[in-house]
């Protein structure tokens, strides 16, 4: 059995108009600090989103549950195995 590996990717934006403005204006400034992360959380969820509408149209049956996030310096990527 021959195990294909998929791929979906997102192109991740800079959030550095986001630090400018919190410098700028630190009332603004919300409780959450690590803006990093909760941008990364939100990608993550997007690729999940995406991948489980492939997931879905397809008629082979696919591991949804072997699965791993990539990335690098301009995309974040998840990668699934299907049957």
């Amino acid at each position: 059995m021959e195990k294909n590996f998929n791929k979906i990717s997102i192109k991740k934006q800079d959030q550095f108009y986001l630090l400018e403005i919190i410098k700028k204006y630190p009332g603004i400034n919300s409780g959450r600090k690590n803006y990093k992360s909760q941008y990364k959380r939100i990608l993550k969820n997007l690729l999940i989103s995406q991948a489980h509408q492939v997931i879905s149209k397809r008629k082979s049956s696919v591991l949804f549950s072997n699965y791993s996030f990539k990335e690098n310096d301009k995309y974040l990527s998840i990668k699934f195995k299907t049957k």
